[in-house]
C-alpha cells in the first residue's frame, strides 16, 4: 500500500485499525487463515459456486438475522430434492429501519414459493416484519448442535459434494459503510474470520465462537438447524409463531 500512490493516509490508518486474519489480509496482503477457525472444512473452490437458475419446484427458505448498528441478515436459500442448500440471494445492511427491509424482501421474493421465513428471537421486529407482509417463525438458536450440524453439511459426501453452498454473486447490494470500515459485506466474507473464543492459554476453545461479525453465520445456522431438525420436531414449539 505504502507504494501505491492513489493510498490516502486515512485508508491507511483505518487498515492498520483492523485485527487478526483481517489485517494480515488487507493490510499486509497475506492471505491467511484465522487461527481456530469454527468452519475449517470451507473452502471456497467447493462450496462458492456460479450461479445457476433455480429450478421452480425448489424448496425456498428465508432466514432473517436482525440488526441495525449491526448488519440486518435475510437470506434466500434454495433446497435441492437430494437435500441441499444453495444460499442464492442476500441482504447485508446496516442503517435501516426493519420496516423498510420488510418493503424490500417482499418485492425480492415477488413470485417465489416461500416455505418459511426462520427469523432470531426479537418479539418487536418479527411483529414488525409480520406487518409488513414477512412472516416468521422463531429460529432454533442452540449454538453447539447448530455448529456441528453446519459442519456436517460442509463436509463432501461419499459423491464428494458437500450440503451447503453458496452462489456468487447474491449479495443484492453492498453496504459501502462496512466496506469502509473494513468489515464483511456478507456472509461469505465472515467465514474466514469465525473462530472459536480462546482460553487464558490462548488455544480456541471449540465450545463458543467469538460473537464479532457473526450475523450471517447465525442465519447460515439458523437454517441449518431447521434442515436438520436440531432441537426435535422442527422445533415448532419454542415460541410465538408469527407466520401464515
Amino acid at each position: 500500500h505504502e507504494d501505491n500512490p492513489t493510498v490516502t493516509p486515512e485508508y491507511l490508518a483505518a487498515l492498520d485499525a483492523l485485527t487478526g486474519v483481517r489485517y494480515l489480509r488487507l493490510r499486509l496482503g497475506i492471505w491467511a487463515a484465522a487461527e481456530g477457525l469454527v468452519y475449517e472444512d470451507f473452502d471456497a473452490n467447493i462450496h462458492l459456486i456460479d450461479r445457476f437458475e433455480i429450478p421452480a419446484a425448489w424448496r425456498r427458505i428465508r432466514v432473517v438475522d436482525f440488526g441495525y448498528t449491526n448488519p440486518f441478515v435475510c437470506q434466500w436459500w434454495a433446497i435441492d430434492p437430494d437435500g441441499r442448500a444453495y444460499l442464492y440471494r442476500e441482504l447485508y445492511r446496516t442503517q435501516t429501519l426493519v420496516s423498510d427491509h420488510a418493503i424490500e424482501i417482499k418485492a425480492l421474493s415477488h413470485s417465489e414459493s416461500i416455505e418459511r421465513t426462520l427469523a432470531d428471537h426479537d418479539a418487536e421486529d418479527r411483529a414488525t416484519l409480520a406487518a409488513g407482509g414477512v412472516y416468521t417463525q422463531p429460529a432454533v438458536k442452540q449454538v453447539g448442535p447448530g455448529i456441528q450440524a453446519v459442519q456436517r453439511r460442509l463436509r463432501p459426501l461419499a459423491d464428494g459434494k458437500p450440503r451447503l453452498f453458496l452462489l456468487r454473486d447474491s449479495l443484492v447490494a453492498r453496504d459501502e459503510a462496512l466496506a469502509a470500515r473494513k468489515k464483511p459485506v456478507c456472509t461469505e466474507q465472515e467465514l474466514a474470520g469465525y473462530v472459536w473464543a480462546k482460553g487464558q492459554d490462548g488455544k480456541p476453545l471449540k465450545e463458543e465462537p467469538v460473537k464479532l461479525d457473526d450475523h450471517g453465520m447465525d442465519a447460515m445456522r439458523y437454517l441449518v438447524a431447521y434442515l436438520d431438525n436440531v432441537g426435535g420436531p422442527r422445533a415448532m414449539e419454542i415460541g410465538p409463531k408469527i407466520y401464515g
